[in-house]
């Protein structure tokens, strides 16, 4: 509208400098006719030929690895940019030294600040150490570039929809220094199957016991018999562990989550998972923690693949502190998927009541289990039979050094 105004009145002071001969007022309504029209073309050429591109070294890292990032403004084009200020969203939980970064009133993130100057056909390059301090998956951008004409009358801007991301993998302890016995895979589980059958390898016949499965039974030799025969299978050691995180960190949900509590359970199913993969059990994940960006629990499959734990740890990183549903409900709705004799660790901070009963219906079903208790202080509940680890002490020391996870 302003322009529109100053357009209106330099038009008005040709004409009657036309009309009264007046040179001055002639020349005067001239130039701000010419100004108008240079800003205008400034406005809608500032940005053809401007591009705008950030790079990182990599976009996979561990708590505390620093990786090489780069921003690039290019300017194709004759028009030069008088002042350029690039604004560029940046997670809290990334640093960055050496540049400017200050507050955006969003949660979770600051502003990337730079200022600059862009001659015809120059290219602009800022490059900084980034470190990674918290685990999660970071997002930078999109980032908000704008530009004035050389008078200082106008200035527009545009936005770069492109974002960067970096997907940070929780820290992994050696579970030595979380108090567990180094004999057994995850410790001596007293479980009441501490080998289960096979089903494709079978041995032969023999009397029923009332212990055996119903679909065990063979009918052509019970009535050869008369009397009931089972089938039998070879006995083999279970290797399938199930790694099951509790998001919550208390017992209801209105009372919120404890990030810190949070982070430890994340810290020791990561470390369980690199302890299975060390020693080629086949693992899998489960959580009801939501996974970032999707609004879904997390779910990894039974897999001894070279790719498993990377999958896990990926699947751990997304994790936020925040619960989709009761763990026991995410359990029941992904057993299926569980190997008949496999062991189950529990990793939770709270041990509500209906999380204790979860227990005693995953052991009535012959899976072993055992609890690392991440909590502070010693459990809410007892579960008796079952072998329940205190890591959350052996953890308070790390927790002086990595900051809570933001998002």
């Amino acid at each position: 509208m302003l322009h529109e105004v100053w357009l209106y009145l330099s038009g008005l002071l040709v004409f009657i400098g036309l009309v009264t001969s007046q040179g001055l007022l002639l020349v005067v309504g001239s130039l701000v006719i010419v100004v108008w029209l240079a800003t205008r073309v400034w406005e809608r050429s500032a940005f053809r030929g401007v591009s705008h591109h950030r790079s990182l070294s990599q976009h996979r890292a561990f708590i505390g690895d620093s990786l090489e990032y780069t921003v690039t403004l290019s300017n194709e084009k004759v028009l030069p940019l008088i002042w350029v200020d690039i604004q560029d969203p940046f997670p809290v939980g990334l640093e960055l030294a050496g540049a400017k970064l200050r507050g955006s009133g969003s949660e979770g993130t600051k502003q990337h600040q730079i200022t600059t100057s862009l001659l015809p056909y120059q290219k602009v390059s800022w490059k900084y150490n980034l470190r990674c301090a918290t685990r999660g998956y970071h997002r930078i951008g999109p980032v908000q570039v704008r530009t004035g004409d050389i008078f200082g009358f106008a200035a527009t801007e545009t936005r770069f929809p492109e974002v960067e991301h970096v997907l940070v993998y929780p820290r992994i302890v050696d579970l030595g220094e979380l108090i567990l016995p180094s004999k057994h895979p995850l410790g001596e589980t007293k479980g009441r199957q501490l080998l289960h059958q096979d089903p494709a390898r079978f041995l032969g016949l023999r009397d029923y016991q009332p212990t055996d499965p119903m679909k065990h039974i063979n009918w052509k030799a019970t009535a050869r018999r008369l009397r009931l025969q089972t089938k039998l299978f070879e006995p083999v050691v279970s290797l399938n562990l199930l790694i099951a995180l509790n998001a919550a960190t208390s017992e209801h949900t209105w009372q919120g989550s404890n990030r810190r509590l949070f982070e430890r359970a994340v810290t020791v199913a990561a470390s369980v998972a690199k302890h299975a993969a060390d020693r080629g059990y086949s693992f899998a994940l489960i959580s009801n923690a939501v996974a970032a960006y999707s609004g879904k629990w997390l779910s990894v499959p039974f897999g001894s693949s070279p790719a498993q734990l990377s999958l896990v740890l990926e699947a751990l990183a997304m994790a936020s502190p925040y619960v989709v549903a009761s763990l026991t409900e995410v359990s029941r709705a992904e057993r299926h998927l569980v190997p008949q004799g496999a062991t189950v660790v529990l990793v939770t901070a709270v041990i509500t009541p209906t999380l204790a009963r979860e227990v005693v219906e995953w052991r009535e079903r012959g899976y072993q289990l055992m609890v690392l208790y991440t909590g502070d202080g010693a459990p809410e509940r007892d579960l008796p039979g079952v072998p329940v680890h205190h890591v959350g002490r052996a953890l308070a020391s790390l927790e002086e050094h990595e900051p809570v996870l933001a998002h």
